[in-house]
């Protein structure tokens, strides 16, 4: 053996190189942790983009059928007991009322509106083949609007609220009950002036 090498220090004797492509825990422990973030970033970024671009799931409109539209007589008022009245003119078109005035719904009241044969409409055109009119009753006042919703005269304002009609291919008549054409104040309850406008529901 050679003299030099046996009196080289320790220090100096080289330590075998790590195989090839190999890493310590640690580092391969942090890389994974940087993997698996940036993938739930991703998944986060998607998710946001989609719920601010994609349009919300429609929503199923909300109809009310009320049986074979040839069941209702022309010139007539139905109750369908579901507080909405169907009045078909002479032409044989369909009106479908709720049965709350526009001042009963301001004031939170549970008074409504019933059908009478007899009923007056003061100065109002009676429309052809009706008698009588709606009628409501209410604190000692009564209020009148004619068959097809239109106010008469009386302690109330506006028209009875409207919904909208149709018939499908079974020849029944539905109600569209989401929405309806109603009136209400413009400022002070029961003060002109009013506006005709969109409630939702039925009740």
């Amino acid at each position: 053996m050679n003299a030099a090498a046996e009196d080289a220090p320790a220090d100096d004797i080289d330590e075998p190189a790590p195989a090839r492509g190999s890493r310590a825990p640690g580092c391969v422990a942090r890389l994974a942790i940087v993997v698996v973030a940036g993938a739930a970033l991703v998944v986060a970024i998607g998710a946001t983009v989609d719920w601010l671009t994609d349009d919300p799931a429609p929503r199923a409109r909300q109809e009310l059928n009320v049986g074979p539209a040839d069941a209702y007589q022309r010139g007539d008022v139905s109750d369908t007991g579901r507080h909405i009245y169907v009045t078909r003119l002479e032409v044989g078109t369909f009106i479908a009322l709720y049965d709350v005035s526009p001042k009963q719904q301001e004031l939170r009241s549970g008074c409504r509106v019933a059908y009478e044969e007899t009923a007056s409409l003061g100065g109002k055109e009676q429309l052809a083949g009706f008698e009588g009119g709606f009628v409501e009753d209410c604190e000692g006042s009564r209020t009148v609007w004619r068959a097809d919703g239109e106010f008469a005269f009386g302690a109330g304002y506006g028209n009875l609220d409207r919904f909208q009609t149709s018939v499908n291919d079974a020849g029944e008549l539905i109600i569209v009950t989401e929405s309806r054409t109603c009136t209400r104040s413009i400022g002070v309850p029961g003060i002109p002036p009013f506006r005709a406008q969109q409630c939702e529901g039925n009740q």
